[in-house]
């Protein structure tokens, strides 16, 4: 195997001068068919883009985060051994090639987060107190748009009949048990693979009221292959719900709260009445992962701060997108405007990840 160093220096004409970089910044060249073979024809094995980057600079960055790509259409990686690198689909954006922390609440509207952070100057990486606290863009039309195929999948699927919130209760039971394929608050189709080890719960607590819309099971340690939890190393997590319900429900939850001192929450209603038990500066990391030679990462955190900006989106889709579906004088509109000016949205962490177990806050209730 030639050295990535002395392949460049014996090479840099057939790399760099032969591609028209203009074309392939407008998009007019064919990158993962031309590029692609050219690399691949100069270096046998495994090479490291890092080094390239270092080598060569800004303009082979652009050339050769998109060649990842290429590696695939050109048959040299097995897809059903990689490995997700992040629990969350890195972008494609290079300014954001670093990126490996987010907050949860996203986790399901991705395309969302992307573009109420597309301004900031620099991505969290390593921790996320390392973004300097960043304001989110604001709350637009353009966060509630759908495609065509999936706007007519969340008509088929949601706009029912409502007739009392029990109905309601009955549609997000349906789609924790993969019944439905598609949520007003997800951007993705059906539901996360690790959602599937705790379906039966959440169908439980639904059912009671407890409208979940994001959630991941408790892990200690999970190795990288697995293909409901696995992203990279040892995988852990600590359980996590998020959920709408109304005032009575969160003083009754509220009260059982007291017998598992390992649960942390923030509750925040429409008008931005909340309540919690940690401090708005806590940043509590429910998602980790080891790595051989490497800091630990933890690419999905609980960030108090965020949690209030992310509210006026999860409760806007309650209207813009649910209620969207129906006539204006629709009594199932009006039963899902109520319910959007008079619940509250919960985000529930359970710190023991290791003995604890979230669901028997809800027993009894």
């Amino acid at each position: 195997m030639i050295p990535f160093r002395d392949t460049i220096n014996e090479h840099p004409l057939n790399l760099i001068d032969k591609v028209n970089l203009n074309r392939i910044r407008n998009g007019s060249l064919d990158m993962n068919s031309i590029f692609g073979e050219k690399i691949i024809g100069y270096i046998t094995g495994y090479f490291s883009f890092d080094v390239l980057i270092i080598e060569v600079g800004f303009d082979v960055i652009f050339v050769l985060l998109t060649c990842k790509e290429c590696e695939q259409n050109l048959g040299l990686i097995d897809e059903a051994k990689i490995s997700r690198p992040l629990p969350w689909r890195r972008p494609t954006n290079i300014y954001r090639v670093k990126e490996d922390v987010r907050p949860i609440f996203w986790a399901n509207r991705p395309k969302s987060y992307l573009t109420r952070t597309i301004g900031w100057d620099q991505y969290p990486r390593g921790r996320w107190s390392d973004s300097g606290n960043p304001s989110y863009g604001a709350l637009t039309d353009y966060q509630f748009m759908r495609p065509r195929s999936r706007d007519k999948k969340l008509q088929e699927e949601w706009a029912v009949p409502l007739k009392s919130v029990e109905d309601i209760h009955e549609r997000f039971a349906q789609f924790c048990l993969g019944k439905l394929k598609s949520s007003p608050w997800s951007e993705l189709d059906g539901l996360q693979p690790e959602t599937k080890i705790i379906n039966e719960q959440l169908e439980n607590i639904n059912l009671k009221g407890f409208l979940t819309i994001n959630s991941q099971p408790a892990v200690n340690g999970e190795k990288s292959d697995s293909p409901s939890v696995g992203w990279g190393g040892y995988v852990n997590q600590k359980a996590y719900l998020e959920f709408f319900c109304s005032q009575d429900q969160l003083t009754a939850l509220l009260g059982k709260c007291k017998d598992f001192p390992s649960l942390t929450y923030l509750a925040v209603d429409k008008k931005g009445n909340s309540m919690s038990n940690v401090a708005p500066t806590d940043v509590n990391a429910v998602t980790w992962g080891v790595f051989p030679a490497k800091e630990i990462i933890q690419p999905t955190i609980v960030d108090p701060a965020s949690f209030k900006v992310w509210k006026d989106e999860a409760f806007e889709i309650w209207t813009k997108v649910w209620a969207h579906m129906y006539p204006e004088d629709d009594s199932s509109k009006s039963l899902l405007e109520k319910i959007q000016s008079s619940y509250f949205l919960v985000s529930l962490v359970d710190n023991d990840y290791i003995n604890g177990d979230l669901f028997a806050a809800f027993k009894e209730l």
